[in-house]
């Protein structure tokens, strides 16, 4: 018996040609809805992460907040490299009549927004910590399920105008979630309730306006301990998804190497004060959210367009080496919103473009949820390792010219990685 999917009718599209791909909704719905989900986890999630936690921890721990920062943003960075893989698994395997993807992210919404109610309530560091986590290994089934979406749901030469909407989504989040927790360091508590709303509403309003097929129709794993086994086996024989990996990897450690220690390059480095360097770091991510929405907004659009995805990469590279080799000859506070300018360009191009790439070297059709985890730790891992790299080496007293040439060298390989894939154009 063949166990070839059919094709039903659309709700307000007909079925898209390629056969891998089921759309329930037009590619202009499902773009909707990928808009509102993006952005309502992430103006959560970036609120919470990258401002509120700091602030929160600020308020139990005034006297050793950089370092309950540190080990809190280390051990939620692990919590989430392997909540991504193990949800994206599991949806892989779940039948049901809403598909495999939302349950999990009805569950994440559901659960992050919960756990964001808790944090108010927690008096000490410990229980503010086991929230934190509890939060980012539940929470982390919504953009692990999202993230299979795009190769559920998307044909191939719409990948790169969908990737755009999503991530010009998360930019305009990230930057509307940071401006209005700034407004609560004081009483961070006051905020939580609000991020739990959005949480909720936005990602739920994706399952009302995109509906997948129901997937109970779908071959089933023997769930025994070998059915187990290889659904959480990483790949094996797909040199292309893990040069994608090596490539997405390295682009995003070498910047980030640079980028995430903005403030001690102005003031250490550059040698300006305190308040010029506030004046610089206001300036530059002014710049740098312009520029990452062009990117984004252009560059995948353009992608689907010529039908190629690692040139545009390779531009973003060049980009990034470009933006930190200018502070590294030219060490002046202009250089520095330059480098935010340029980097900000090639990120956006970069991250529209290559999560289109992502979905295009997944080398099983029927572990795209476990696989595009894998995928996903390159974002996550690169944010921790970068400031650990960086520290080792001004704590070494090399000061920061080393840091500049391993920067460029790692941006370097990387965009050499991307070109080491064959089966993509």
């Amino acid at each position: 018996m063949s166990t070839e999917l059919p094709e039903p009718r659309a709700l307000d599209d007909p079925p898209v040609p390629d056969t891998t791909v089921r759309s329930r909704v037009s590619q202009r719905r499902l773009g909707t809805g990928l808009f509102l989900i993006g952005f309502g986890w992430l103006f959560a999630n970036s609120a919470f992460v990258g401002v509120l936690a700091a602030a929160k921890i600020a308020v139990l721990e005034p006297d050793d907040k950089v370092f309950y920062l540190g080990a809190g943003t280390a051990l939620s960075a692990v919590a989430t490299t392997i909540a991504l893989f193990a949800w994206g698994a599991i949806s892989d395997l779940t039948r049901s009549r809403w598909g495999r993807r939302t349950p999990w992210i009805v569950f994440g919404a559901a659960t992050g927004a919960g756990f964001l109610l808790l944090v108010p309530l927690t008096q000490t560091i410990s229980s503010f910590f086991a929230v934190w986590i509890g939060y980012s290994l539940f929470f982390n089934a919504l953009p692990a399920a999202v993230l299979a979406v795009f190769p559920d749901r998307i044909p191939t030469d719409k990948r790169g105008t969908a990737s755009a909407i999503y991530g010009g989504a998360q930019v305009f989040a990230g930057a509307a979630g940071s401006i209005a927790a700034s407004r609560f360091i004081s009483d961070p508590d006051a905020l939580f309730p609000i991020l739990a709303a959005v949480m909720l509403t936005l990602p739920l309003s994706f399952v009302f306006l995109a509906p997948d097929y129901p997937s109970t129709d779908q071959p089933r794993t023997k769930l025994d301990l070998r059915g187990l086994a290889d659904t959480f086996r990483f790949p094996t024989g797909a040199p292309d998804f893990y040069w994608a990996f090596a490539g997405r990897f390295l682009l995003l450690l070498g910047l980030y190497m640079v980028q995430n220690f903005m403030l001690y390059l102005l003031t250490d480095y550059i040698g300006l004060t305190d308040s010029q360097a506030g004046d610089t770091v206001a300036i530059a991510g002014a710049a740098s959210l312009i520029t990452i929405v062009i990117g984004t907004v252009v560059a995948g659009p353009v992608s689907d367009r010529i039908g190629r995805r690692k040139m545009p990469i390779f531009i973003s590279s060049m980009l990034f080496g470009l933006a930190v080799a200018l502070p590294l000859f030219w060490p002046t506070p202009t250089s520095m919103i330059i480098f935010s300018a340029v980097s900000g360009l090639g990120l956006g191009a970069f991250l529209s473009v290559d999560a289109a790439l992502m979905t295009e070297v997944l080398p099983s059709q029927n572990a795209r949820g476990k696989d595009l985890g894998i995928l996903n730790t390159a974002n996550t891992v690169p944010a921790v390792l970068a400031p650990l790299i960086t520290s080792s080496i001004i704590s070494a007293g090399l000061g920061y010219r080393p840091v500049f040439i391993l920067s460029l060298t790692i941006i370097i390989i990387g965009a050499v990685s991307i070109f080491k894939i064959k089966s993509v154009r």
